[in-house]
């Protein structure tokens, strides 16, 4: 093992000193110092070793690499290489992979690719076409999506088109009407969120008492089981309380 750590070192450092010396690409300096044993590895094939080049393998190795310095290039890529036949759920479960990542508008194009022909007024599409919207900052469009969903699925119910419809209304100005949209919310959403978010907007339009008794009863109503929330519900209990501080 010593010796083998030896040659990996020696290795590591040969690598660095002939990229200096050869004058080669300043990534690979960056290469190697980030990832110093896959990025050894890739040198060697790529640099030092040019009769591999055209291999399947050290394109193969090429693209780790690029996708390890930038993790989104590969989500990028499984967009531009998505095929239009693809199924709606496939495109809506990249779509939401998207959006984890902050890539809405690669999200806005999976979903609008997905809502064609029979699936032109799908309810989930639509919720998670109005979603993207919303994080792309398109709150009247995002808006005018779920006034479309409600009009084409008469009846349909979702707590997280609700919620995001509040929000919308609330990103739009339209205070009073996102008030009553939290406040309707509370006890109908799971999670404190819509409690929450109805008080900090109540505490924005100066009704500091209403504002109080929401951020009361959240965390009467969630804080005795904290742990038995989510990472996301304990922040809003955690939002209520230094409110309430």
């Amino acid at each position: 093992m010593p010796i083998l750590g030896l040659l990996g070192t020696l290795l590591y450092f040969g690598c660095i000193i002939h990229a200096i010396k050869t004058g080669r690409a300043s990534y690979w300096l960056f290469i190697l110092i980030l990832l110093p044993g896959i990025g050894s590895a890739m040198y060697l094939l790529m640099e030092v070793l040019p009769e591999v080049r055209g291999s399947r393998a050290a394109r193969k190795a090429v693209t780790h690499v690029g996708n390890t310095l930038d993790p989104d290039r590969m989500m990028r890529k499984r967009v531009e290489n998505l095929d239009v036949a693809d199924t709606a759920d496939n495109k809506r479960h990249l779509a939401e992979e998207c959006m984890k990542r902050g890539q809405w508008e690669d999200a806005l194009k999976l979903y609008r690719s997905a809502l064609v022909g029979p699936l032109a007024d799908d309810p989930a599409l639509m919720i998670g076409l109005a979603k993207a919207l919303f994080g792309h900052g398109d709150f009247q469009e995002a808006l005018d999506t779920l006034d479309a969903l409600q009009k084409a699925n008469p009846g349909y119910e979702s707590r997280e088109g609700h919620m995001i419809y509040a929000r919308t209304l609330e990103m739009l100005g339209r205070s009073h009407e996102a008030a009553d949209e939290y406040r309707s919310l509370i006890g109908y959403a799971l999670g404190p969120e819509a409690q929450v978010r109805y008080g900090l907007l109540m505490k924005a339009m100066g009704d500091q008492q209403t504002a109080k008794t929401a951020f009361e009863e959240a965390v009467k109503t969630y804080g005795r089981r904290i742990n038995k929330l989510d990472r996301a519900d304990r922040e809003w209990i955690a939002q209520a309380e230094r409110q309430l501080a």
